[in-house]
């Protein structure tokens, strides 16, 4: 999450899409989880798990959107200089720190106060490398691997950027990388588990079959794709803006494929919510063209002066600390449901859990922000105030094209 930033290297104008499309993304991430809670249900009908899937797969776009922001915020802020030291040291108080917080918070409220030991010690650590604690908190691990190797990655862009003089040129890198990025999600989604392989090193065997899922490299396509806006911000809105006329029929057509993907793989009613995971290429293919399509989305709703608009503002800025803490308001949401709500009512429940969920960790968030040491349990949300970089209007890219 690039919310998860800081203070930047170069004190630039300040993108609001972006702000926009972070508040989307957590939003996007709620919604997944309360589907999920409710999907598991024995009592769910079929037609009841058809309309969670259907709304499932508008929410997948969030841990890629998460990504591309990432992606975006440093490029913007840090293609011409960069102090890594510095850069890597601030990374880790603003999202390191919380993190381990958090896993303390989650470890204590599952399994009580631990009995401290070296077997706890060496297992607990395991568990924050790996992210393992709970089910949303390998997000972190993988995004972190960006800020890591952020030189590397940046250096390799403006190496390959230089190489491309015309916009044939560009097309063409970027047709390439999005074949060998499927390419991958073919591997890891039907080669890997197809012929259940298993490597001679515990560490390879973690990294790309295990958890393939918390490595950067399963993400990249998302995070140069970020790069490509913010290294050039103003073609990308001109691009965006250009996308929308062939983009929506390409994202219907993309919707339906999935839908029919998930739903003809039910068997005996049942739908399982799994097949819908990111790292296929049909999700792919529809999550880029969704990323662009809600991008679009983003930057009219950063335009206009609106409540709406003051909401997901307000929510991309907390959208790192109630990252952390909305599986814990999930999982009170879900239980006072239970207690007042007839059960069947699962479509209803979904929707209901997301709200009081998505709610109730941005009030929590909020509250903290209050404490004196707050940023440490939910990251950095006081930005210096800056100027936001002017939308362009449909006449000067009409005119600009």
């Amino acid at each position: 999450m690039s919310s998860f930033s800081g203070v930047l290297a170069v004190t630039k104008e300040r993108i609001p899409e972006l702000d926009i499309l972070r508040g989307l993304a957590f939003l996007a991430v709620v919604f997944q989880h309360s589907l999920g809670y409710y999907s598991q249900s024995p009592d769910i009908r079929p037609a009841e798990a058809a309309v969670l899937g259907m709304i499932l797969h508008f929410t997948k776009l969030a841990v890629p959107a998460f990504v591309f922001v990432t992606g975006a915020t440093l490029f913007y802020n840090y293609y011409h200089r960069l102090n890594y030291p510095s850069f890597i040291k601030k990374r880790a108080l603003d999202i390191l720190v919380p993190y381990l917080v958090w896993t303390c918070i989650y470890e204590i409220h599952f399994n009580g106060l631990p009995n401290i030991s070296s077997a706890w010690l060496k297992e607990f650590g395991k568990t924050v490398i790996s992210g393992s604690e709970v089910y949303h908190l390998w997000f972190v691990v993988m995004i972190f691997q960006f800020y890591l190797i952020y030189p590397l990655l940046l250096q390799s862009f403006k190496k390959v950027r230089g190489m491309l003089t015309s916009g044939s040129r560009l097309v063409s890198a970027v047709v390439l990388l999005a074949g060998g990025y499927a390419w991958l999600m073919w591997v890891s989604y039907s080669y890997i588990p197809q012929e259940n392989l298993q490597l001679p090193s515990s560490l390879w065997q973690a990294l790309f079959i295990d958890y393939r899922d918390r490595n950067f490299l399963f993400f990249i396509f998302y995070f140069f794709m970020g790069g490509l806006a913010g290294a050039g911000i103003i073609k990308w809105r001109r691009f965006v803006r250009r996308s929308v006329s062939w983009n929506s029929f390409l994202f219907a057509a993309l919707y339906v494929w999935i839908g029919y993907e998930l739903l003809a793989a039910g068997l005996g009613g049942r739908i399982d919510f799994n097949l819908s995971t990111p790292l296929k290429p049909s999700m792919f293919l529809y999550t880029v063209s969704e990323i662009l399509l809600v991008y679009g989305l983003a930057m009219t709703i950063s335009g206009r002066t609106s409540y709406l608009n003051r909401f997901l503002s307000f929510t991309g800025k907390y959208s790192y600390g109630a990252y952390l803490s909305h599986a814990l308001a999930l999982k009170y949401a879900v239980s006072e449901l239970g207690n007042f709500l007839p059960a069947g009512h699962i479509v209803l429940s979904s929707v209901l859990a997301f709200a009081i969920c998505s709610l109730g960790s941005l009030a929590l968030t909020f509250l903290i922000g209050f404490l004196p040491y707050g940023k440490l349990v939910i990251g950095p949300y006081r930005r210096p105030a800056r100027k936001v970089l002017p939308a362009i209007s449909a006449h000067s890219s009409k005119k600009a094209g």
